[in-house]
Formats: C-alpha cells, structure tokens, sequence
C-alpha cells in the first residue's frame, strides 16, 4: 500500500500567463500558454520502469462505483459543478489531486452533491502536451478520473521528458484503458481539441494559476474560486453556500 504524499506547501499553486490561440477547423487546435513565475522544479521522481505504480489502491478507492463521463466525475444531475484547471506536470495540482481532493469526493461528489470536471492545461511544456492528450484519450473510455489521479500519483520532475509512452501504457494499464485505442486516438489532430477549449475556457474566466476552480450551478454560470488549495473545509463552504 503507498503512502499519501505529504507536500511542503500545499496552499501555494504556479502562477501562470495564458496566451493562447484557438483555431479549431474541423479538428485541428493549437493552444500557446507561457509560464510567467512560480517554482520551475518538482521534487517528485517518476516510478523506475519496473516499479509497481504507485496509488492504484487509493485511486480505485477513491472512484469506485462513481459515474464518469469523459472529463466529468459524479451524478449528470447533481446540483452544482466545480470545474478544474490543471497542468499533468504541476506540482500543486499534485498536492490538492492527493491531499484535498479525496475528501471533496467521499463528502460530495459519492453523495450526488457535486459533479467535477478536468480541464487540462499545458502551459510547463511537452510533456504536459503528452499527458493532456493521453488523458483526454482516456476520457473517451470514461476512465480520464482514474488515468489523471494516477498520473498525479506517479508524476516525474517537470519538463525532464518523463511522459513517455511507456510510462502513459503503464498508466493505462493500472486505469483499465484499451492502451491500443487510446494511444490511436490521442495521437490524432481530435485530441488537441479538448486541450485547446480548456485553454480557452481558462482565459475566460481569467484562470492564472495552476489548480484554478471555477464552481455553479451545474449547467452554470460558474464564477473562480479563491480557496487555498489545502483547505478542504473551504471548498466545502462554497458548495454548502451553493447548495442552499
């Protein structure tokens, strides 16, 4: 059994500068986010080739028996929404995915509260590129959930080139997906579209930092929310406020 990860700072995020243009025709999409400031290392080691994963136990704990549907986690008709901006290669998006998140979905999201969705941002480099398509290719198979958190579980030190195809089949592999299917597709010029939208959202609602939150009434609107991302107990008092 692996241990939760206990991070230095969880409250801090990357702070970020979203440029990006948006050109989707038919289904081609290119997306520029550049990094303005905030800490340019990870002190996290991605598993050797031959280590067991780590937080397979915890992940299919944590989303056992929930409904997933592409990027969304939880009930079509739970009441409010809280949409996530997040880069695969962040560090922070790691501290709030392993440390505060678990509670939000045992406390809201398994009761029918609350309806997350992931929107991948890939403004740290390649490597975030790599991890967002694969992570959208596994949204097709509706186990995106399941492939993201044990991305976060597993992640490398940034912009090292640790997201190679051997390590996204070994997600794969522990996520349940169809690694032939989903390698196919999120290779293809589909995949890019989703990763462009999430950009694009981002800006709209003046995302710039990295896990944003965006909360409402599902179907919307949806305004940011400024919470530390270590406090469990205030993301749970935006949705108490939300649910009344």
């Amino acid at each position: 059994m692996s241990t939760a990860y206990t991070p230095p700072n969880p409250s801090k995020r990357r702070n970020v500068m979203i440029a990006a243009l948006v050109a989707v025709v038919v289904v081609v999409a290119a997306v520029l986010i550049l990094v303005s400031s905030g800490d340019s290392t990870s002190e996290n080691a991605a598993p050797a080739a031959n280590a067991p994963l780590r937080g397979l136990q915890e992940t299919n704990a944590m989303l056992k028996g929930i409904p997933q549907d592409g990027n969304a986690l939880g009930e079509k008709n739970a009441p409010i929404t809280m949409i996530e901006y997040a880069d695969y290669q962040c560090p922070f998006c790691r501290d709030y995915a392993l440390n505060t998140m678990p509670v939000l979905i045992n406390d809201y999201v398994r009761t029918g509260k609350l309806r997350m969705e992931f929107e991948p941002l890939t403004f740290i480099g390649p490597d975030s590129e790599t991890a967002a398509r694969a992570g959208v290719a596994a949204g097709q198979q509706n186990l995106e959930w399941n492939f993201t958190h044990l991305f976060f579980f597993n992640q490398g030190e940034e912009r090292s080139g640790y997201v190679t195809d051997a390590f996204i089949d070994k997600l794969y592999a522990g996520a349940g997906v169809d690694a032939a299917k989903a390698n196919a597709y999120r290779k293809t010029p589909a995949a890019a579209v989703p990763i462009a939208e999430a950009s694009a959202n981002a800006q709209k609602y003046g995302v710039a930092s990295t896990p944003s939150f965006v909360v409402g009434p599902t179907g919307g609107p949806y305004t940011k929310l400024e919470v530390e991302i270590s406090n469990a107990d205030a993301f749970k008092a935006a949705f108490d406020a939300l649910l009344k």
